[in-house]
């Protein structure tokens, strides 16, 4: 891995796969102005593979993978795959986004629900996601909670 690469994610079979310098990859091809699918599926598998370790038998799963999430981050409109609980809690760390946090934690442990929970405290990217004032919490991509609601 090289130093300084931001860290983006893709879900994999259900798997959440940390991918090192995914943004910067999928600016590249953006760049490019690729159309052809197929092209754009194997540029993102070799570029991501150049710092990441993908395993032979997962080549096409993760091409499957990459390109969902450099489609989203085009912003079009995908039809969600997932499987499983994505939870995001959107704030820099203060109480109450750490209390949010730990809230939910506490809920999906009492339930004994598999969930990926993410606290995302980069303001830029809680920006991205339609939040103006936090904690925020977002469900699966859906935005469920702003400062504006009572926790």
């Amino acid at each position: 891995m090289v130093e300084n690469q931001e860290i983006g994610y893709i879900n994999v079979k259900g798997h959440r796969i940390g991918i090192s310098g995914l943004p910067e990859i999928f600016n590249d091809i953006k760049d490019q102005g690729s159309r052809n699918p197929d092209a754009i599926k194997e540029y993102l598998l070799q570029k991501v593979k150049k710092y990441n370790y993908v395993a032979d038998g997962a080549t096409e799963d993760y091409k499957t993978a990459l390109y969902r999430e450099y489609r989203r981050y085009l912003g079009e409109e995908i039809e969600d795959d997932e499987t499983g609980l994505v939870i995001k809690i959107l704030g820099p760390g203060c109480p109450l986004c750490e209390k949010l946090e730990n809230e939910v934690r506490q809920v999906v442990q009492e339930l004994n629900f598999p969930a990926d929970i993410e606290h995302v405290r980069d303001l830029k990217e809680i920006s991205k996601l339609g939040i103006v004032a936090t904690p925020g919490l977002v469900i699966n991509r859906k935005l469920i909670k702003d400062s504006g609601l009572a926790i």
